[in-house]
Parts: C-alpha cells; structure tokens; sequence
C-alpha cells in the first residue's frame, strides 16, 4: 500500500506519520514485511480486547481498503460517497451519464453490503471472513481473508477505542504492503463470506453448508489477535459459512 493510496485511510484514523516511529522498531517493521512478501500474512496483535462492533469496523475497512487498492474503485469509498453527492446536487441522474450511474449502483450494493454484515456481527460472532475476486467459489482469481479467531472480546468499557486499533492496523498494512501489485488488475466481482453461527438468524446471507474455503489459490491473510489471548478451545464446530447474495461490481471512471 502506497503512502498516496493510504492518505484518506490514515486521515479517516487519525493516523499520524510520527507513529512509523514510535510505535514498532524496524527490526519489528523488517519482519512484517517479511512475512507478507514470503508467507502472504499480516499479523496484527491488539493489546486488549475488542468489542463486536469494532470487529465489524475493522472488516467494513479491510474490505473498503482492498476495493479501492485492487483497483477495483477509481478512488476510495468516502471520496466516492462525497463526489455523488456533489454530483447529485449540481444536476439530476440522467441514463446517459453512465460514470455516474455506475458510482450509484457501486456505492449502493456496497452500502447494503456494509449493512447487513453489521447486522450480521450483531447476531454472532464472526471468526472469519473471506474476500473472493474474479473467478468462482471454487477459483477465484484472488483470495483475501481476515481472521478474527484469536480476538478476545468485551463491552465497550472494558475494552480498546475501535479508532486506535483501525491506526495499528492501517499502520501495519502500510509497512506491510500486502495489497500492491505491479501488474494491472482488470475489474471483477467481489464476493464476499462471513463463517457465523449456523442459527444466527440471518436472513440476507445465505448460508453455504458445503463451502470449502479455496486451496488452489493463494490466499492472503489479515491475522487480528488480542496479545495474550489465543484461539484455543474455541468451539466453530456450529458455525457456517454465509455468503452475500450480490457481487461487487468495480467500475471505472
């Protein structure tokens, strides 16, 4: 992830440049960009619990992040969000202004998205989530995945501001740069699943009972975890894998 391409995301966070320096050593940096390059994996260790809510942010970000920097966005979600807006005021939707129509149409199945998994991290606990783009279920073209396993959770009392893990973690994948790539990427769907508990109750994903997380493709993996809290002795035994029923459609301008 490049320093330009993360701007609105580290503004949005409240990143701060200085924190390069002073949050990890760069013995500590040396090892992240390591294991992204060679092992595809980032880890990102919290030092406190979380709430459900924040596990829904950090996903609704990943997911924004991985869109506008697999170019599947011509710029990031918030500033598409405000140049519709602008748009929109300055003259009516017309059929032949086809940029804007696509925006609108992007924005809106993404907006639902976002909706329902934050209903979806309301009614269960969400230990992981996968990003499939281009290709099928079986083959996507790309495969990204958060795993939230070894997060520990408390009430919003007891645990971290969402805003100050959103900074640790944009501030790792910016060293990390797992997403970047030197080759262009055409526009595909996004498909995007969540591994809830089967009688969560809810009712916009469907549920995939035979789904088998991909293995022919090479998966990149953003590890969330609570420092000293590990994911042993949890019980997934009941919980299943729900897939959104629509695809993101990236657009260009």
């Amino acid at each position: 992830i490049t320093a330009s391409n993360m701007e609105s995301l580290m503004h949005k966070s409240n990143f701060s440049p200085s924190c390069l320096k002073d949050t990890n050593t760069e013995k500590q940096d040396a090892e992240v960009v390591r294991k992204a390059q060679e092992e595809g994996c980032v880890d990102v260790v919290f030092p406190g619990a979380v709430t459900q809510d924040g596990c829904y942010r950090f996903v609704s970000e990943i997911l924004k992040c991985i869109l506008y920097q697999r170019q599947q966005l011509p710029m990031t979600y918030d500033q598409l969000v405000y140049s519709q807006k602008k748009l929109q005021t300055s003259k009516p939707l017309h059929s032949a202004d086809l940029d804007l129509r696509k925006c609108h149409q992007t924005l809106q199945e993404l907006e639902e998205l976002l909706q329902q998994l934050e209903v979806l991290f309301s009614l269960s606990r969400v230990p992981r989530v996968l990003l499939l783009m281009g290709g099928s279920l079986i083959l996507p073209k790309e495969m990204y995945e958060v795993n939230m396993e070894a997060l520990a959770l408390a009430a919003g009392d007891q645990s971290l501001r969402a805003s100050s893990c959103l900074r640790q973690l944009f501030r790792t994948l910016f060293v990390a740069d797992l997403l970047s790539d030197n080759n262009p990427v055409r526009l595909m769907p996004t498909t995007v699943l969540a591994l809830a508990h089967r009688e969560c109750g809810i009712g916009w994903f469907r549920p995939k009972l035979q789904f088998k997380v991909p293995t022919r493709v090479k998966n990149k993996i953003i590890n969330l975890s609570t420092e000293g809290h590990g994911a042993e002795g949890a019980d997934w035994q009941d919980y299943v894998w729900f897939q959104a029923p629509t695809a993101i459609k990236g657009f260009t301008n």
